[in-house]
């Protein structure tokens, strides 16, 4: 059933002659809920619950009142403003919550707040401070003892408190190394043992993502020729059908140690992402091979077909979409932005020099306004195509996805790369919250649901 949330002040009767059982609900409230005096109810948080008989009580405002022994039980902080709870009239239930938690690798730093990813948080803890929902930071560890060690807002940063285990986790780890640690797939079976929902629960590898989408048959023509970096003569092999190759880390991010490989009068030109004047020139094919063999350092790299991507005063120009997934699991898109690269840079990302604009507003300062407005469209139907795809035919639940887009010369849409973890640098144009913090938030209150 669908639950309604109501803004409640949850308040702690530290009082010694009050029973540990005894929950005090405020009257009028007490009716609209239809209790019974002494009725028992299970009062919930997370993954904990306590029985309970409920008495009203006299109130100004909508309360409930709890023990000290109920609230330590319950590892519940202090509520200093309402809280949302609801209340399930089949099973008897009273909610507080949903608590919602990102899931973190960082510690705060000495100014207590968490570097880059400070304001982003800082703006879901407001949005869910507003709206009633308990909010919260925590990194993985056990959950065996029914709570956990969380970061709780406070006005001067974030405080280590013993929490609840949340209902809802929004994966942003920062760390492919600790996502591949015995400690996080067991923290990932705790989870599915307590049946609470994660989603974007891993960094996601350009390979399989690229063998991913070749299964949907719309997608074939804007997904670039790619296969993995491995044997000699499937390199060379390569190298013959595309002049104009890219390398890239199969599991980087923001344009780090990308190359871009040309053929160039029987020679083969190097260029590294992140600066214009690394240029190497090699001879032979062979020789290109062993040289990138040593830069690949033994990590997964893909080659990827070069396209003549478009360009506006030597500047290349790729396409940052950014889809969330609504109450109703479809794929919407929260914003578009164009990601404009410094001169002779291979790369556009915003981490080698790049800058950003509105999507939209770019593609009409570029094209006339039909022809903007047919381009904005194509790369909006693919970005959903994509994420749909993704969706079918990968294990992970998702529900925020950042996909890169391209247009080459003849303004024909290509799939760059999708990310599971987009960046969450950008400072836009809203006034209190960016459209993905709420996005974001519906998406969670859904699953908790």
């Amino acid at each position: 059933m669908t639950l309604k949330f109501q803004q409640v002040f949850i308040k702690v009767n530290s009082a010694a002659t009050r029973k540990k059982a005894l929950l005090f609900v405020e009257e009028v409230l007490f009716q609209e809920w239809g209790l019974q005096y002494g009725e028992p109810l299970t009062l919930i948080a997370g993954r904990r619950s306590v029985p309970v008989l409920v008495q009203p009580f006299s109130s100004r405002d909508s309360t409930i009142k709890i023990s000290h022994d109920m609230n330590h039980f319950l590892s519940l902080p202090s509520f200093s403003d309402p809280v949302s709870v609801s209340f399930d009239t089949g099973e008897r239930t009273i909610q507080i919550g949903p608590f919602l938690a990102v899931l973190i690798n960082q510690i705060p730093q000495q100014t207590g707040t968490f570097g880059e990813m400070e304001n982003f948080y800082q703006e879901m803890a407001t949005y869910c401070h507003q709206k009633g929902f308990p909010f919260f930071l925590a990194k993985p560890q056990p959950l065996s003892e029914g709570t956990l060690t969380g970061y709780w807002p406070r006005r001067n940063g974030w405080e280590p408190h013993p929490l609840p285990i949340p209902d809802v986790f929004y994966n942003r780890i920062h760390s492919r190394k600790l996502e591949g640690k015995p400690a996080f797939e067991n923290f990932l079976t705790e989870l599915k043992s307590l049946a609470i929902p994660m989603f974007n629960g891993r960094f996601l590898s350009k390979h399989d993502v690229h063998e991913l989408l070749l299964s949907e048959y719309s997608l074939l023509p804007h997904l670039p020729d790619t296969e993995l970096f491995n044997e000699q003569e499937s390199f060379m092999t390569f190298l013959d059908q595309h002049p104009v190759s890219y390398l890239k880390p199969s599991t980087g991010s923001q344009g780090k140690n990308i190359c871009k490989l040309t053929e160039s009068s029987g020679r083969w030109i190097i260029e590294h992402a992140g600066t214009t004047h690394a240029i190497h020139t090699i001879e032979t094919k062979e020789k290109l091979f062993v040289d990138m063999k040593k830069f690949c350092r033994n990590q997964a790299y893909i080659l990827q077909k070069g396209i003549s991507l478009f360009e506006i005063d030597q500047k290349i120009v790729d396409f940052r979409i950014l889809l969330h997934k609504n109450k109703e699991h479809q794929w919407k898109v929260t914003s578009m932005v164009a990601r404009i690269g410094d001169p002779g840079n291979i790369v556009s990302n915003l981490a080698q020099g790049g800058v950003m604009k509105n999507g939209s507003d770019f593609l009409k300062e570029i094209f006339d306004h039909q022809e903007a407005g047919r381009l904005y469209q194509s790369l909006i139907r693919l970005a959903k195509k994509t994420a749909f795809a993704l969706d079918d035919n990968h294990p992970e639940l998702f529900g925020e996805l950042g996909i890169d887009l391209a247009l080459d010369m003849d303004k024909h849409p290509w799939i760059i790369e999708v990310n599971s973890k987009p960046s969450k640098k950008f400072q836009g144009n809203y006034e209190t919250f960016r459209p993905s913090v709420k996005s974001i938030i519906e998406f969670m209150l859904a699953l908790s649901e």
